[in-house]
């Protein structure tokens, strides 16, 4: 077919650039090039793809050209846009999981230029960026110590990195999970620098194989909470207190990803219950870590809370730099954590504000939407009463 292309029919940089230049008189002609040459190098890779072999050289140019000046204008007004959620969906993945109160995004506006984020304002000396969050992580999770890094996948890779790097890490069969985007909680500890050592089956893990599975190379047993998934029927797998003892029989650290995490108790949303952080705390393990996007409800983070020795650790390693938040992430979280302090939860946080809203509610809303409706909508309209999710991972069924 590359005998009838005639590529000549190509125009030239400079011809598209002279119409460009008219059309965007403020972009640097640098970047307009380079937008052209781009464009150019898929209609040589792609000649039939962009018709050249029946277009002429002026018809090729004026297609072209319109298509670069569609990609520029585009490119102007950024992709990441405000768009509607109307897919039952409340914590959905591809829309950016919980969405922020708008107290919390003008409450990102005050330290969008200068922030104290590393200056201690009382003495004037150099602060400490996870300070900002610490004190409310402990208040709302009762552990001893607390920070936060960009997300649960980067938690759970610096509390291994910190406590057993270079050792085995003991997990139950049952809960290797994988989560969004095909990233395995496997892989994840292989990158962290930790072997795994798998312990029981999918379906049941017995104390016995926890104890069994210690030797010297054992650097820290894991739990991780199957938030995106569960298994039913002839299962077992012991209780956290039950594991911490053995943690603390052989002096080891326990670790808990707990996925999803919540600082209120989910009955309130009209379904089974997930565990809260307080709660896993309470047991005794030596760190838990968990989403700040999810059901808290803030922006995308991974929080890490436990006890003071375990999360100094965390702090000291040189991985936390590259995971650390920056100003706005900090700010959103805290404002987001703050709420919590308050008896008006579920009304400041907007992700959970949707997922306790009464089906009463959300049915005089669809109403009042449809009544906005244009009367020459020639489609068919009707409410009907459906099941929403919670999405994201964050509940297992």
């Amino acid at each position: 077919m590359n005998s009838d292309i005639n590529f000549k029919n190509i125009p030239s940089v400079n011809i598209l650039l002279e119409n460009l230049i008219l059309k965007f008189p403020r972009i640097k002609p640098i970047y307009l090039k380079r937008i052209i040459n781009r464009k150019l190098d898929s209609v040589r890779n792609h000649p039939a793809k962009f018709g050249l072999h029946k277009h002429s050289k002026s018809e090729m140019t004026e297609m072209l050209s319109g298509q670069i000046i569609g990609e520029i204008e585009q490119l102007l007004s950024g992709s990441l846009r405000k768009v509607i959620n109307a897919t039952g969906v409340v914590l959905h993945t591809g829309m950016g999981r919980a969405p922020l109160n708008p107290n919390t995004i003008q409450a990102l506006q005050s330290v969008g230029r200068y922030a104290n984020l590393e200056i201690d304002t009382v003495s004037g000396r150099r602060g400490e960026r996870l300070d900002h969050l610490s004190d409310l992580l402990i208040y709302l999770t009762g552990a001893e110590d607390a920070l936060a890094v960009n997300n649960n996948a980067a938690a759970v890779m610096l509390m291994l990195n910190s406590v057993a790097r270079r050792k085995e890490v003991i997990l139950s069969r049952g809960e290797m999970i994988e989560i969004g985007g095909s990233f395995r909680l496997p892989e994840v500890m292989k990158i962290s620098g930790c072997k795994l050592k798998e312990i029981g089956t999918t379906n049941k893990t017995h104390l016995a194989d926890y104890e069994q599975a210690i030797s010297e190379k054992t650097g820290a047993i894991l739990i991780c909470h199957t938030s995106n998934y569960e298994v039913q029927g002839f299962t077992h797998q012991p209780n956290i207190d039950e594991i911490v003892k053995v943690g603390e029989k052989y002096n080891l650290p326990v670790l808990y990803d707990l996925g999803s995490g919540s600082l209120i108790d989910t009955k309130i949303f009209g379904s089974d219950s997930e565990p809260e952080v307080s709660e896993i705390v309470e047991k005794g393990v030596d760190l838990v870590s968990f989403s700040g996007d999810k059901l808290l409800g803030g922006p995308q983070s991974g929080i890490i809370a436990g006890k003071a020795h375990f999360i100094k650790m965390c702090k000291k390693n040189h991985l936390l730099r590259a995971l650390r938040l920056d100003k706005l992430i900090i700010k959103a979280l805290q404002e987001t954590l703050i709420q919590y302090l308050k008896e008006e939860t579920t009304t400041n946080i907007d992700g959970i504000g949707a997922l306790t809203t009464q089906a009463a509610d959300l049915e005089q809303r669809c109403k009042r939407f449809m009544k906005k409706l244009p009367s020459n909508l020639t489609a068919k309209i009707s409410l009907v009463q459906t099941t929403g999710k919670v999405g994201s991972g964050a509940y297992p069924t």
